[in-house]
This record gives structure tokens, sequence and C-alpha cells, in this order.
């Protein structure tokens, strides 16, 4: 039997969820993630915290409540995105460009809205 994975993330559970990603036995069966940071102030996420998510095909981090400002905070950068990722929605992503590695030939929609992206990714890719 096989298992898919989706995590809805409550308040609740956020700091479960974003200090046990690269510990948790079963994140290569993850396939998407839906964190709403409404409540949340401010999050660091170590930049390894999707690493093991090899299966993750939808993510997205989004504030449900328009005006509110959620502080995701990758301080060493984003190493890896899943080459299974379909969707990418993050309100506010931290960061310059997509990680180096990623290999975006599944993405089918992109959504980077008030966010610190300059470009894309760096280097050349391959579709």
């Amino acid at each position: 039997m096989q298992c898919n994975m989706v995590v809805l993330v409550s308040l609740k559970s956020y700091l479960k969820l974003c200090f046990s990603f690269t510990g948790f036995q079963g994140t290569g069966k993850v396939e998407g993630i839906f964190l709403d940071v409404t409540k949340i102030r401010e999050i660091e996420l170590s930049s390894t915290a999707l690493e093991r998510m090899y299966k993750l095909r939808l993510l997205k981090i989004y504030n449900s409540e328009a005006g509110v400002k959620c502080r995701v905070h990758l301080p060493r950068g984003l190493e890896y995105l899943s080459e299974e990722l379909r969707y990418l929605h993050w309100d506010g992503y931290p960061l310059t460009s997509l990680p180096s590695k990623f290999c975006p030939q599944n993405l089918v929609e992109l959504s980077l809205s008030s966010s610190k992206v300059k470009q894309l990714w760096r280097g050349q890719q391959v579709f």
C-alpha cells in the first residue's frame, strides 16, 4: 500500500515542523506542505530543511490574512528543492534566488509575491 502524505501545518505544530524536518524518518514520503504563517511572527529554517523531501510536489508558505507579515529566515540560504516540485507558492520568499541546484523541469506554477528574488536561479537551466 502506498502512502501519499500532505502536511497541513497549524500554529501549534509549526515549531515541530520547522525544527524536525531533517530528523523526521518519513521526510522522503512527504508530497506537500501548506504552511499558514499568519500567526507566526518569525521562523528560522535550516538551509537543509527540505533536503530529504525527494517527493515534495507542493510547497505553499503563505499568509491567509491580508497585511499580516511573517519573516521566514534562511540565514544560510536554501540548498535544496525537490525536482518533483510542481507548485511553489512562497509569500515573502527571503532569498534573492532559488537554490542553484534546483531543476524546475516539473514546475507548473511559481508564485513568489513580496519576495526578495532578483533572479530565479544562477547559471543555466536546462528544461
